[in-house]
């Protein structure tokens, strides 16, 4: 992670964990976090497709001029940006490691600022590893865009986890009815 927020944030997420894999939702206090809170954001897993924005930051909504409760976080991606991100999502909460992004902001008028993006597994109250904790932190001052909403966020950079989730669960190499084989097997 580049920026000071973020490892910051990291920082607390590392402290909370108390030993264990990841920490529960719960135990994330935003008094502790407050310099943070405005580009502070919490995803919910509902499918591989949908990561949903539980809570989003004032800092946030503003650079974007909308509200993103309920909405799909990866709906601010396009195309291979998109699928990418999922991606880096999907392993970061599979293997309950942080993760992150630097991408490139952009407004209607062409305005332009590098941002990162980082991802931390959270539990949930059932104790399943189904929310993200995340920060989208400008790299340089936001107003170069000159207060117009960001339109296309694009990625440029991934910093994948350090012992990511599978994406796919692993196929057994053997079928249980037909011991023999397959096809691909060495």
């Amino acid at each position: 992670m580049r920026h000071a927020q973020s490892k910051a944030l990291h920082a607390y997420w590392q402290a909370r964990r108390f030993g264990g894999a990841a920490p529960y939702r719960a135990d994330i206090e935003p008094q502790d976090i407050a310099a943070l809170l405005g580009h502070v954001f919490i995803l919910g897993r509902i499918d591989p497709q949908h990561h949903v924005f539980r809570l989003a930051g004032t800092g946030l909504c503003e650079l974007y001029q909308r509200e993103f409760r309920d909405q799909n976080f990866l709906s601010l991606w396009r195309g291979h940006d998109a699928t990418h991100i999922q991606a880096v999502l999907e392993a970061s909460l599979g293997g309950v490691s942080p993760a992150s992004v630097i991408a490139r902001a952009t407004t209607m008028e062409m305005n332009q600022i590098p941002i990162e993006v980082c991802f931390l597994p959270l539990r949930g109250p059932e104790g399943l590893v189904d929310r993200t904790l995340g920060l989208f932190q400008p790299l340089e001052p936001v107003e170069t865009l000159r207060g117009r909403p960001i339109i296309r966020t694009s990625l440029r950079e991934v910093r994948p986890p350090a012992n990511p989730g599978f994406l796919f669960p692993r196929q057994p190499l053997r079928d249980s009815q037909n011991p023999a084989m397959v096809a691909n097997d060495q």
